[in-house]
């Protein structure tokens, strides 16, 4: 009887474990839609292609915005950039060039779709710097 009370409460431990483990932690994924959909619908005006993924039900917008719906599941990589950049960006797309449509981060409104490389300096750096002073070097290349 005691190995069978244990199995509820583990099971139930297991499970939660798996949720838990198995999360998204997607970032914005209502974004990266809002974003998708726009191009999605301003594709076929620029003559830029939506396959694939190929339509076999509805329009190649439609089957756009469906693959998407999906692929945004993860979300942005830039994090959450708020409602109102998204908007902006979204705008530019409906409004802007067919560049835009193709590469929006290629737009101003849109410029934070580029994740950001960090410039500060990391260990490796200041070893190397480190290196090079203690060889003697002093920057001229002599």
């Amino acid at each position: 009887m005691t190995g069978r009370r244990l199995i509820a409460p583990c099971a139930g431990l297991v499970g939660l474990a798996i949720v838990v483990a198995c999360g998204t932690g997607a970032s914005s994924p209502d974004s990266c839609r809002a974003i998708e959909e726009a191009r999605c619908r301003r594709a076929p005006g620029c003559n830029l292609p939506l396959e694939p993924p190929y339509s076999t039900s509805g329009t190649d917008v439609d089957a756009c915005i469906r693959f998407y719906d999906a692929a945004c599941l993860h979300g942005l990589d830039v994090g959450n950039p708020g409602q109102t950049a998204v908007n902006q960006c979204v705008s530019a797309i409906n409004t802007g060039t067919c560049a835009v449509v193709a590469t929006p981060q290629s737009d101003v409104a849109c410029l934070w779709l580029v994740p950001q490389v960090s410039t500060t300096p990391d260990a490796t750096t200041d070893v190397l710097t480190e290196a090079s002073i203690d060889a003697g070097e002093d920057g001229d290349g002599e």
